[in-house]
């Protein structure tokens, strides 16, 4: 027995002279799935314990930000002293740390949001686009009740016998997802607009100034040279903020959503290993997760035991369906990988392959390329 698709509840359309009040509760009303939340939380958790470790490195009397030169955010705020802003940090760890466990998860996540926000709001010169990146991802977590799976709390309630619905209203993951967008969009057009950026003399000119840094750490001249050449950087970083606009705008429609969601990765990767930005890199690859369509076992993977390719996929999908997209069908005949899409639409063999690995977080990465293919070929075969 296969355990039954849970499907979004999404926003109805209406019929005609349906009220517009109707409509409006209706999308209020709209539930899904919590789980693709619940992973993102854990991912937070741990990344918050990571950005405040940072703190924990100014916290000696020598770099402490209260012996110097500061400005809070309000004139009022109050600046903790030494040994209490060490405290501090401790209480934030170990809140974060129960957030990423699960425990008190509604209440530990919270706090987690306050107390770094109380830390950033401390001093302006801790106001980063990064960290108000994870103030935005913790506040957002903290109107979800993202502990419902994948948790401390609901482990405790299924033993009690009374488990957590997996469900929660969708207006939430809208909003979540409106401000996981704007960094991408605020970036990339600023950009846009600006003469020196569009152009690549803003970047040019970092690259002419601190390129001897890298040369000290091993990067060839040569390589310099060319990125600091007018024909390099006057296409590339045009790429660079066109890839900005496309992952905040992709983001929004199916047909482009995996496009985007790769296309961030990359994006990530190529931006914390030329610049130091944080925990930025880690919130833009972790929030994927917010993209993610909140329903749960709503295709079905159907594999042949009998072949190398059917164990395959099954152990890929026990191993690494975080999310709970698969209802894992076994037969002893037949294709040795099928997949059943939510439309109804059925891949099989390596092209079946190929789907499910996209739909699993840690080979998205490496499916990505195989599944864009897929779609290439498919396209080309229908016309």
């Amino acid at each position: 027995m296969t355990e039954q698709a849970e499907s979004v509840s999404e926003p109805a359309r209406g019929s005609v002279g349906e009220p517009e009040g109707s409509r409006f509760a209706r999308f209020f009303d709209a539930q899904g799935s919590v789980r693709a939340l619940a992973l993102l939380r854990i991912a937070v958790g741990l990344i918050t314990i990571y950005h405040l470790s940072y703190f924990f490195q100014l916290a000696t009397p020598e770099r402490y930000f209260a012996h110097g030169f500061y400005v809070p955010f309000f004139e009022s705020w109050p600046v903790l002293s030494l040994d209490d802003h060490r405290s501090f940090l401790v209480v934030a760890v170990l809140s974060a740390g129960l957030m990423t466990l699960g425990v008190f998860t509604r209440v530990s996540t919270a706090l987690t949001f306050a107390l770094v926000t109380f830390n950033i709001m401390s001093n302006q010169i801790f106001f980063h686009h990064n960290r108000a990146f994870l103030m935005t991802h913790l506040f957002c977590l903290s109107l979800i009740p993202c502990g419902r799976v994948l948790s401390v709390d609901a482990l405790v309630m299924k033993r009690r016998g009374a488990p957590l619905p997996d469900r929660f209203a969708l207006w939430r993951l809208y909003l979540f997802r409106a401000l996981a967008c704007t960094p991408y969009l605020a970036s990339g057009i600023s950009k846009l607009i600006d003469p020196d950026w569009w152009s690549g003399l803003v970047m040019q000119r970092r690259v002419l100034i601190h390129g001897h840094q890298a040369v000290r750490h091993g990067v060839p001249q040569g390589i310099i040279d060319a990125l600091a050449s007018d024909a390099f950087s006057g296409v590339w970083w045009k790429v660079v903020v066109l890839t900005e606009i496309f992952i905040g705008i992709g983001y929004w429609f199916k047909p482009t959503r995996l496009m985007a969601a790769f296309m961030a990765l990359g994006f990530h990767f190529f931006i914390e290993v030329t610049s130091v930005v944080g925990v930025f890199s880690y919130l833009g690859v972790a929030a994927i997760l917010v993209w993610v369509t909140p329903a749960t076992r709503d295709r079905a993977l159907i594999v042949n035991t009998q072949t190398a390719r059917g164990k395959r996929a099954k152990s890929w999908a026990r191993a690494f369906d975080w999310l709970a997209r698969f209802q894992v069908e076994e037969r002893h005949d037949g294709e040795d990988v099928t997949l059943r899409d939510r439309d109804g639409t059925e891949h099989v063999g390596a092209r079946a392959m190929h789907m499910l690995a996209t739909r699993l977080p840690l080979l998205f990465p490496l499916a990505a390329p195989l599944r864009a293919r897929d779609v290439l070929r498919a396209i080309r075969e229908k016309a």
